[in-house]
């Protein structure tokens, strides 16, 4: 029982750091599926960042490092998460999760929902079973009008790609309610990005902000940066370096690059914050660690790395 376990947690784990596909241009998106309707949301999902106005200090320009406003958040990207307590002498999450797949059939088709839910992960990863999205869809489904918050989520981003189910920009919004309705923090992240980019529902930047912040209060390290984001840019909030500190070093702990990255601008600078430049590459290299490109822009110019 205790092996099954940790194997289901392995299934949610990875489910939560699956979910991370970024819409693409038409005209660029290939895929072996020619039947698949892909919804591309127009205007790909990225950070709330129209302009840096980040003060200068002597020859320290943040517009200099690269492109500031460059995608840095993706519509339904998750917090890093820590697998640190599975066991498995070495083998794959997907090893593990593949020996157990007929536990995990059994108690999916025997109606445990949380089953449920990772026998759908089990099919759109194609751990123990052929890889198999329209299944994946069906099994999230079961969950998703249970009221399983992950799997309301995981059937939203379906739904927002059309992936296993013809695609529906309306549907993934209502998916997404459902899984903010029960308190899914990824769901909350994901309603506030509808509201902000107009997907499925009409743009409302106040709606959109009031989302993230229920999210970031649930603890979503995304959604934290993104109210961090608001505060350090003054887009829908009254711009203030001290309040987006607040948010930008939980994010930042939890090792969300683009936090990382803007608290180490304010660092260096030392605005809003007593200047610490070490601290600031520190930042900057986990940032850089994260596959952040500007701010291994920012170690070449600015510490020579």
């Amino acid at each position: 029982m205790k092996k099954s376990l940790l194997v289901f947690a392995a299934a949610l784990l990875l489910a939560a750091c699956g979910q991370n596909n970024t819409p693409q241009d038409p005209s660029t998106t290939t895929s072996n599926d020619t039947t698949k309707e892909k919804y591309v949301f127009p205007g790909v999902p990225v950070a709330p960042i129209q302009h840096v106005e980040v003060p200068i200090k002597g020859d320290f320009d943040p517009t200099a490092t690269g492109d500031p406003n460059a995608p840095v958040l993706r519509l339904e990207e998750g917090m890093p998460l820590d697998f640190s307590q599975l066991q498995g002498g070495g083998a794959s999450v997907e090893e593990r999760v593949a020996a157990q797949i007929d536990s995990i059939r059994y108690k999916a088709e025997h109606g445990d929902v949380k089953f449920q839910y990772a026998y759908g992960v089990c099919y759109e990863k194609g751990w123990g079973v052929d890889e198999d999205m329209k299944e994946a869809a069906a099994w999230y489904l079961k969950a998703a009008e249970k009221g399983n918050g992950p799997a309301c989520t995981a059937l939203g981003n379906f739904y927002r790609e059309g992936t296993g189910v013809k695609a529906s920009a309306d549907k993934a919004f209502e998916w997404y309610q459902k899984g903010a309705a029960v308190n899914d923090d990824q769901a909350m992240l994901n309603v506030g990005n509808c509201y902000y980019y107009g997907m499925g529902t009409a743009k409302d930047e106040q709606k959109a902000i009031k989302w993230w912040e229920d999210a970031a209060d649930a603890g979503n390290a995304f959604a934290m940066s993104m109210i961090g984001d608001c505060y350090f840019f003054g887009q829908g909030k009254e711009k203030d370096l001290k309040k987006a500190i607040e948010y930008y070093s939980p994010a930042s702990e939890k090792g969300v690059s683009s936090a990382q990255y803007r608290l180490g601008i304010l660092y260096y600078t030392g605005e809003g914050v007593e200047q610490d430049q070490s601290y600031a590459k520190l930042l900057m290299r986990k940032a850089a660690d994260g596959g952040m490109e500007e701010a291994q822009v920012f170690l070449n110019k600015y510490f020579k790395e």
